[in-house]
C-alpha cells in the first residue's frame, strides 16, 4: 500500500511525495476532474457523472493529509478525497511503463520451446492455466492448446475461453476444406505465403485460431509462422528507408466476391505513438488492390519496400515451421504473427475463428495481465 510522507500546495497544484518513490505533482484540473465523491462520481459503473463542460474551473483553498489520504477543499466548498493508494497509480513514468506491451521477437524454431503449450482442461479450468496462454499471446503471439477433442463444437469452447467468437463474412466459427465456399487462395491447396488476415477490413481481426480436424491420405500442409515484429525491425536497421515508407504509406488491400467488396488502406506497419515501436502488421501479398500513384517515387518504393520486408518473412531462417495434427489448437495474434502453409495433398480439413483484439486484450486485463 502506498503511504503519503508529505503533500503541498504548489500554485495551482499540489505535490506528493510517497514512501520509496519520486514525487508526483497533480494539477488542480485533473483533481476536480477525479474527485471520486458521489456527486462526481458514479462508484457503482466506474464512470464519471459530471460531463467535461460542469466541472468548475476552480482553486484548491486548503490542503490536508495523512499517510493514508489527501484533502482538498476548493474555492467554491467542495471537498474531494484521495486515497493514496489511487494516487500512487499516476506516477507517469510507472503509469505509461505499465500500458505498454512489450513483445519478445523471435526467428526460427526457438519460440517452439517458449511458447505455452498447455492441456485443454487446464487452460479452461484454472486462472493460472488462462494466464499462461494470453501472457504466451502477449509475449511471442502463439500459443498452443493441446488434448482437444477434433470437433467444431469443441473447438468452439476453445475459442470462447479465448474472449469470444467474431463473426465476418466468413462467419463465426468455420470448418473447411478445399472447397471454394469463399473467393480466398486458403480455400486451396497449392502453398500459401505468409500473410496476415483481414488487411481489408477496416479493424483487424484480432486472434486466429486453426485446428486440423483431420487430413487423410495425404501430406504436407504444414503450418509456418514468422514474427512480423521481428522482420519490420530487421528492415528498419537495414533498411530504413523502406521502413519509413511502410510506416507511412497507405497500402490498399480489399476483398471481393459475390454480395461483397471490402477495402481498406493502411501503412503496412503501424506505429506505436509512445515507443516508436511496430505495433501492428498489415502484410498480405495475395490481398493488394490496384493502387495508383502520384509519383514513380512513390511507385518505385512501393515495390522495393515490400520486396526487402518479404524476403525477411520468406527467409526459412526466421520461420518456424511444424505439423497441426488433430487435438492441437493454435492460436496466434493476428496483428504481430504472419502465416502460411505448405502445399497439400489428400483430404485436409480445418476448423476455427477470430476473435477481435479488443476482446481478447480485455481478458488479458481481467487476468492481471496488463492495465
Amino acid at each position: 500500500m502506498a503511504a503519503i510522507r508529505e503533500a503541498k500546495i504548489i500554485d495551482r497544484a499540489i505535490e506528493i511525495q510517497l514512501e520509496k518513490a519520486n514525487s508526483i505533482r497533480f494539477e488542480d484540473c485533473w483533481l476536480r476532474d477525479h474527485c471520486r465523491c458521489t456527486s462526481c462520481y458514479h462508484a457503482d459503473t466506474f464512470q464519471r457523472a459530471k460531463h467535461i463542460l460542469d466541472i468548475p474551473d476552480s482553486k484548491i483553498v486548503s490542503l490536508k493529509y495523512n499517510e493514508n489520504q489527501v484533502i482538498i477543499t476548493w474555492d467554491d466548498g467542495h471537498t474531494s478525497i484521495f486515497e493514496a493508494d489511487f494516487l500512487a497509480q499516476f506516477d507517469y513514468k510507472k503509469w505509461n511503463d505499465g500500458r505498454k506491451l512489450k513483445p519478445v521477437l523471435w526467428h526460427g524454431d526457438e519460440v517452439a520451446t517458449k511458447i505455452t503449450r498447455i492441456h485443454v482442461d487446464k487452460f479452461l479450468n484454472t486462472k493460472d492455466g488462462a494466464r499462461s496462454v494470453f501472457q504466451s499471446l502477449l509475449d511471442y503471439g502463439v500459443a498452443l492448446i493441446e488434448e482437444v477433442n477434433a470437433t467444431l463444437e469443441d473447438t468452439e469452447v476453445v475459442c470462447k475461453a479465448l474472449g469470444g467468437v467474431q463473426h465476418t463474412i466468413f462467419g463465426g466459427m468455420w470448418q473447411f476444406t478445399t472447397r471454394a465456399d469463399h473467393a480466398d487462395t486458403a480455400y486451396t491447396n497449392i502453398p500459401l505465403a505468409l500473410h496476415n488476415d483481414s488487411t481489408y477490413f477496416t479493424e483487424s481481426t484480432g486472434l486466429q485460431i486453426l485446428h486440423c480436424l483431420e487430413h487423410s491420405n495425404g501430406e504436407g500442409g504444414d503450418t509456418i509462422l514468422v514474427d512480423g515484429f521481428y522482420g519490420a525491425t530487421r528492415l528498419r536497421h537495414e533498411f530504413p528507408e523502406d521502413y519509413a515508407f511502410l510506416t507511412k504509406f497507405n497500402i490498399e488491400a480489399e476483398y471481393i466476391e459475390e454480395g461483397h467488396h471490402h477495402k481498406f488502406s493502411s501503412p503496412v506497419i503501424k506505429i506505436d505513438a509512445k515507443t516508436n515501436d511496430p505495433a501492428q502488421i498489415r502484410y498480405n501479398v495475395y490481398d493488394r488492390s490496384p493502387m495508383a500513384f502520384t509519383s514513380s517515387e512513390d511507385c518505385r518504393a512501393y515495390y522495393r519496400s515490400l520486396r526487402n520486408l518479404g524476403r525477411y518473412y520468406e527467409d526459412t531462417k526466421n520461420q518456424w515451421q511444424f505439423k497441426l495434427w488433430p487435438g492441437t489448437v493454435m492460436v496466434m495474434d493476428n496483428f504481430r504473427v504472419l502465416h502460411g502453409r505448405t502445399g497439400f495433398t489428400g483430404t485436409r480439413v480445418l476448423a476455427g475463428s477470430y476473435v477481435s483484439r479488443s476482446d481478447w486484450l480485455d481478458r488479458a486485463r481481467v487476468l492481471g495481465l496488463i492495465q
